[in-house]
């Protein structure tokens, strides 16, 4: 059996005057390049948890094994220079660069400065920011999701083996966390780095991890399993009461639009003839044609009566196409774009934003379908599995 990433060992956190321990005898093995989402009730010690895997926060008792190694009573310094750290509110120096503050950590590592410069573009462009318009900038100077994406840029730099994040999109609007989140699954595609990731959201779990720790108080595990086993077979009324109702919904965060074969939808030039175009739309039957530009990114969806306009240019008629998401995305992402839309399908775009096909209710409604029955066959496998086992214990 391959060694895990991480193992903690009947890991165990009393806080002085306080009666419960915030954390009791918890065995946990992290598997090496996934995703294992933390996640329960405010208070139960998921954070507390997180924190004493580089020691921000040290045990009471148990063992802390990082890979193969006890690191228990390591240098805790020399410990978190090997893990990455982000949290909810980014924790970015105000008065440092956007540079600087990703090269936090190899310079206290001593890198040679020409390293050290490479690598800052290097993760920068990584995480989607052009070096040359953000590394001299303060963080005042960026969005939200910016200053969170240099974030994860400073976690990565000196290349740690393992990242741990405390709730890393949770102070972010819906919109850019969706993007970001989507984002960081494409990243940890080409990373493959070991995570441990806190959150209280229930579908952020689904949707991001590998595999989902279901704690309850004390961060006793009620659940450690894949997303799709927490989803189809519940290890009991906690665990279901935490997931909550629309478990089929919820299955939509397991399976991305790349998972699936998109509709296509009919597209124009925006330099192409009118006359063309509206022919086009009467055969295919739709209630708007998709505009693209010379990069084949979507621009608007023109209907019958707005490609007869003749007085104004194409990309200022008609409805802006707003219901967009990537490849990454997952078919909730979809559904929840989809339902802002007034054309009722969602266009997916490849990584430079160029159209690959939409997304519509009818592969929703089918994705659902092929889950249920999925799940279905699932139970009835682990039913008889029972059965199988009480006969032999006859």
């Amino acid at each position: 059996m391959t060694e895990p990433m991480i193992r903690l060992d009947r890991l165990t956190k009393r806080f002085p005057r306080q009666a419960i321990p915030a954390v009791e005898d918890l065995s946990l093995d992290v598997p090496e390049g996934e995703i294992v989402i933390l996640v329960g009730p405010s208070g139960c010690g998921k954070t507390t948890t997180m924190k004493m895997v580089n020691r921000i926060i040290e045990p009471t008792s148990g063992r802390i094994e990082l890979q193969g190694e006890d690191v228990t009573d390591a240098n805790p310094d020399q410990l978190r220079r090997r893990i990455g750290y982000v949290i909810q509110q980014i924790g970015l120096f105000p008065h440092l660069t956007i540079s600087d503050n990703v090269a936090t950590v190899p310079r206290m590592l001593k890198w040679p400065s020409g390293r050290i410069d490479a690598r800052v573009d290097e993760m920068l462009e990584l995480v989607g920011l052009d070096p040359s318009l953000f590394r001299d900038r303060y963080p005042k100077q960026l969005s939200g999701g910016q200053r969170q994406r240099v974030g994860v840029a400073r976690a990565l730099a000196a290349d740690p083996p393992v990242m741990l994040m405390d709730e890393p999109f949770g102070a972010i609007d819906p919109i850019t966390r969706e993007r970001l989140q989507n984002e960081f699954l494409r990243l940890q595609e080409e990373i493959r780095k070991t995570i441990v990731f806190v959150t209280h959201d229930i579908d952020e779990a689904i949707k991001m991890g590998d595999r989902i720790a279901i704690l309850r108080d004390r961060a006793q595990i009620a659940q450690y399993d894949t997303p799709e086993q927490i989803l189809s077979s519940p290890a009991d009324g906690f665990v279901e009461d935490f997931i909550g109702s629309g478990a089929s919904l919820k299955r939509l965060n397991l399976v991305r639009a790349r998972d699936y074969h998109l509709s296509e939808w009919p597209t124009a030039d925006s330099d192409g003839d009118r006359g063309e175009m509206l022919a086009d739309l009467r055969r295919a039957g739709k209630g708007a044609l998709l505009l693209l530009d010379a990069q084949r990114r979507p621009i608007r969806w023109l209907r019958a009566r707005d490609l007869q306009r003749a007085d104004e240019p194409l990309d200022r008629i008609g409805l802006e196409v707003r219901a967009v998401v990537s490849r990454q995305a997952t078919l909730a992402d979809a559904l929840n774009e989809m339902l802002e839309s007034r054309i009722g399908s969602t266009v997916v775009v490849d990584g430079r934003g160029a159209y690959l096909g939409t997304i519509d209710i009818d592969i929703i409604m089918a994705a659902v379908d092929t889950m249920r029955h999925s799940a279905r066959e699932a139970s009835l496998a682990e039913l008889g599995d029972e059965h199988d086992r009480q006969d032999t214990g006859a």
